[in-house]
């Protein structure tokens, strides 16, 4: 298919592209990588992290241009693989004739799929759950996941049980718990827990054996989705990180990585805004049982 869009056209790139030989891909750079980051700005799908240093696309096919090539894709009904190719080329040819503004706007994005959550505190965070939340929603609705929050609660303990757990001690492992993390993921608080939803327990402090205290942590029981939250916790993210943690499973690696702006970073805060998920990240997350389809 040869492209006939001005934006696109004189590339011989993304003419190839649209041949997928070859199709265009993450670690891929170039002003042809531009004119596509380009093209999904205008339409609506914020590129922050590739404009941020020279105030335009830079032309790096990072995990932010993944992200958003895969968010097109499943809005368009393409194959989500997070690859510029043929039908991603000829969709955006259609969507850009000219060179100039689009002439509509993408259609309001569908939520294709639900995440169940039920929520519990035995402390106020120093980041309000409601607010977590919303980062939360806005992070899984780039994928068209919906987060339906069941119950709210605040979880009842007899004076021991509080003065037990005013810190939760216990590593953070997956699939086994400590007698704190049980108790506190015992505690009076699962009713109405359906077997395939995850609930989110906010925390006082959560310290592992060698001292080291945590922002969260997802180890719960084999069949008991669940996480947990430190009330001192400051990273906004945190509540959308440890719960995809339990929808990427105890199996998958790596655990964490070294994108700053991925929601499964390994620094103290991650900086997307909203923080995105990689291809290989979203195809175990649409294979959890715990994602349930609309």
């Amino acid at each position: 298919m040869a492209l006939k869009s001005p934006r696109f056209a004189s590339n011989a790139a993304l003419q190839n592209a649209a041949r997928s030989a070859p199709p265009i891909r993450r670690g891929a750079n170039g002003q042809h990588v531009a004119a596509i980051q380009q093209a999904f700005i205008d339409l609506g799908l914020g590129m922050a992290i590739s404009t941020k240093k020279a105030g335009k696309a830079d032309g790096i096919f990072g995990g932010e241009t993944e992200s958003r090539v895969w968010q097109f894709q499943a809005r368009m009904g393409l194959t989500r693989d997070g690859i510029v190719g043929r039908d991603t080329m000829a969709k955006l040819d259609e969507l850009l004739p000219t060179a100039g503004p689009p002439p509509k706007p993408l259609p309001p994005a569908k939520m294709t799929h639900k995440i169940n959550v039920h929520m519990r505190s035995i402390d106020n965070p120093t980041v309000p759950e409601f607010t977590q939340l919303k980062v939360m929603e806005e992070i899984y609705a780039q994928y068209l996941i919906r987060v339906d929050v069941l119950t709210g609660q605040s979880v009842g303990l007899t004076p021991g049980e509080q003065f037990t757990l005013n810190i939760v001690d216990g590593d953070c492992k997956w699939d086994q718990v400590s007698d704190e993390q049980r108790l506190l993921q015992n505690s009076g608080s699962n009713q109405g827990v359906g077997v395939n939803d995850i609930v989110v327990y906010f925390a006082t402090v959560l310290r592992e054996k060698n001292g080291e205290t945590l922002q969260g942590c997802a180890g719960h029981a084999p069949t008991r989705p669940a996480v947990m939250i430190a009330a001192s916790a400051t990273d906004k993210t945190t509540m959308a990180h440890e719960v995809c943690h339990v929808l990427l499973s105890s199996s998958f690696t790596p655990v964490h990585v070294g994108e700053d702006a991925n929601l499964m970073c390994s620094a103290p805060m991650c900086t997307g805004q909203p923080a995105y998920l990689s291809v290989a990240q979203l195809n175990r997350v649409f294979a959890s049982k715990l994602l349930h389809k609309l």
